[in-house]
C-alpha cells in the first residue's frame, strides 16, 4: 500500500507539473486565504488494536474525529503553495480500562490548481512534514467502599504510555468553492502515508508496534479569503461575488 501511494503521488506531481507548464501563459486568476475546518480519519488500526487487546484493553473501534486548518495561495491555473495541519483522537473504554489514541501532524503544502475560474478551484497536490502519537492505556482502580478503604491511601491509575515520531506525505485533490466575497468552503481528500517514524516508550512494560498511522481522511473547511482577476499587466483585479 505504501509504494502504491507513493507511485500515486509520483503520477500527481509529475501531472501537476506538466499542467502547470503548459497552461503558464493562460492564467487568469489568483486567489489566497485560510481557515479551519473538520473532519474524519480513517487509519488502518488492526496491529495497534491487536497490541492494545493484547495488553487486556479495548479495542479502538471507529473512525477518527480530526480538526485542524491552514492557508495557501495560487494561481489557477498554475502552482499553489501553502501549509497546514490538523489533530484526531479516538478513544475507548471497558469497566476500569481506558485506551486513547492521538495525533498531531503538519507540514508545507505544494500542489497544482488544474481547474477553476472566478470562484471556485480544483487543486491535485500533497503536503509534505512531521507529526507524533501518542496512545495511552490507563487502568483505574476498582472502586472501594468507603467502609473498606484504607484512611490516608490514594490507590493512583497504572498508565502504559507509548509515543511515536514520524515524517509523512500526504497526497491530496482538493475542491474550493468561494460563497461569499471572503469566505468559501473547502473540501478535501487526502491519504496519510508515514515515510518513516520513532518509537519510544514513557510508561510500559511491552514493546508497542509502529504507531504512526497510514489512511484515507476526508475534511470540510470553511476557508476566509478571496478570488481576483489577473489583468495582463499582472494587476490583481478583486472580483465581486454576490
Amino acid at each position: 500500500m505504501r509504494y502504491a501511494a507513493l507511485r500515486w503521488l509520483s503520477v500527481v506531481l509529475i501531472a501537476g507539473a506538466l499542467t502547470s507548464a503548459a497552461l503558464a501563459e493562460e492564467q487568469e486568476y489568483g486567489f489566497g486565504g485560510g481557515g479551519s475546518g473538520l473532519g474524519l480519519f480513517m487509519p488502518d488500526l488492526s496491529e495497534i488494536n491487536a497490541f492494545v487487546e493484547g495488553a487486556g484493553f479495548p479495542a479502538l473501534e471507529g473512525n477518527l474525529f480530526l480538526i485542524g486548518g491552514g492557508g495557501r495561495g495560487g494561481v489557477v491555473p498554475g502552482p499553489v503553495f501553502g501549509g497546514s495541519g490538523w489533530g484526531a483522537w479516538i478513544e475507548s473504554e471497558h469497566g476500569n480500562l481506558h485506551a486513547e489514541y492521538g495525533l498531531g501532524l503538519g507540514g508545507f503544502e505544494l500542489g497544482f490548481a488544474i481547474g477553476g475560474n472566478e470562484r471556485s478551484v480544483l487543486s491535485i497536490g500533497a503536503v509534505m512534514g512531521g507529526g507524533g502519537v501518542e496512545l495511552i492505556l490507563t487502568e483505574y482502580p476498582p472502586v472501594i467502599l468507603e467502609d473498606y478503604a484504607p484512611r490516608g491511601i490514594v490507590i493512583e491509575p497504572t498508565r502504559q504510555i507509548y509515543d511515536s515520531g514520524f515524517a509523512f506525505v500526504d497526497p491530496y485533490v482538493d475542491m474550493q468553492i468561494q460563497v461569499l466575497a471572503w469566505m468559501g468552503l473547502g473540501v478535501r481528500a487526502g491519504y496519510v502515508l508515514p515515510l518513516f517514524e520513532l518509537n519510544w516508550q514513557d510508561e510500559g512494560p511491552l514493546d508497542a508496534p509502529p504507531l504512526a498511522p497510514s489512511g484515507l481522511y476526508l475534511r470540510l473547511s470553511f476557508v476566509f479569503g478571496g478570488f481576483g482577476s489577473l489583468t495582463s499587466e499582472g494587476v490583481v483585479d478583486e472580483e465581486s461575488i454576490p
